[in-house]
């Protein structure tokens, strides 16, 4: 990096507003690169989150953040914009100062980031902006990346604050009705906010019956009235284990999925032996009341009389599979299972 020895006396940068194309774009780059004026690394990610922010509308050009050039026509501060400008192709108007000082960039940045909690006040929404925000992303992954990204690679994908208010505005505006659902598992299942709200707005959202989807999440936070057959008193088991993942960026969808193998399998009336979701396993679908009978009924069906069978997950549902393993031993009391889990 260029050194220079700037003074307070030295005179202030002027600030204009500037057309800047991809072409244009791509010349302070290469001056960046070739100076060295800015060892800050450039993160191709995040300038491709902001080329879909250009791209889809989500890019306001009255935004006052400085387009920071130094002497050498070089990118003191912008860089990952200018490279979201050549990715999206789209010529875009930045304010810009030339001729900045070297030694300002020692106090570039400084400032604290917004989070999208805020930038969703900004939308106008009141209440739990926090949990919105994190259930907005959690529904998108839910949605865009379950057939292709495994689940626990879900952290390495992340929103920009426009994308979250956008997804949040086009896709998912209703999703603050499902708040109290999400109070309620919390309180009664202690699972994580934004596992809570997402689920209970996809079950209800696929499900296509409000009854049984009431009906699922009334058992599954008061546990009331249910027996060893029921998948809920098998998952509620789950939650309530001391060695149980609490924290960390997978905890959310961990906690999604044993939702909805769970929802899956009670609205099928079939049984679950053991709660798990592997992390080599597809984040299921949540299936609608019809689907779940249509696929795993059969199995409730022919399992009276006969030895247990466990489930397996094969393509987006789960099917029954024979069970291998020798008989099952005689079930031990709850205090034991939790003691030996």
């Amino acid at each position: 990096m260029m050194v220079d020895h700037t003074t307070d006396e030295a005179p202030l940068p002027v600030v204009k507003r500037e057309e800047i194309t991809p072409a244009i774009a791509a010349r302070i780059l290469d001056a960046t690169r070739m100076h060295g004026c800015n060892p800050r690394k450039l993160d191709p990610a995040h300038a491709s989150r902001l080329a879909r922010d250009m791209s889809s509308g989500g890019w306001n050009d009255h935004n006052p953040d400085v387009l920071s050039l130094c002497s050498h026509g070089a990118a003191l501060q912008g860089q990952h914009r200018l490279e979201a400008l050549i990715i999206s192709q789209i010529t875009r108007n930045f304010l810009i100062a030339r001729d900045v000082p070297h030694a300002t960039a020692t106090t570039m940045d400084c400032g604290k980031a917004r989070s999208a909690a805020t930038a969703l006040s900004l939308a106008g929404v009141q209440a739990g902006r926090k949990d919105i925000a994190s259930s907005v992303r959690l529904l998108q992954l839910y949605d865009t990346e379950r057939t292709k990204t495994p689940w626990p690679m879900w952290r390495s994908v992340t929103y920009t604050n426009a994308e979250i208010v956008r997804l949040f505005t086009s896709a998912y505006p209703d999703l603050a009705q499902y708040q109290p659902q999400m109070s309620a598992l919390k309180s009664g299942l202690h699972s994580a906010p934004a596992a809570s709200l997402t689920c209970s707005y996809l079950i209800h959202r696929d499900s296509q019956d409000p009854a049984m989807t009431a009906d699922f999440l009334q058992g599954l936070v008061s546990g009331a009235h249910l027996d060893e057959s029921d998948p809920r008193w098998v998952l509620r088991r789950w939650f309530v284990k001391p060695n149980r993942p609490r924290r960390g960026s997978s905890v959310s969808p961990l906690q999604l999925g044993m939702i909805i193998k769970c929802w899956n399998l009670w609205a099928a009336g079939a049984t679950w032996e053991v709660a798990y979701f592997r992390p080599n396993e597809r984040m299921p679908d949540v299936l609608s009341v019809r689907e779940a009978r249509n696929t795993l009924g059969p199995l409730a069906a022919s399992s009276s009389g006969k030895p247990p069978r466990r489930l397996q997950r094969a393509a987006a549902n789960l099917v029954p599979l024979p069970d291998q393993r020798p008989p099952a031993q005689a079930r031990l009391p709850l205090a034991a299972d939790l003691a030996t889990a």
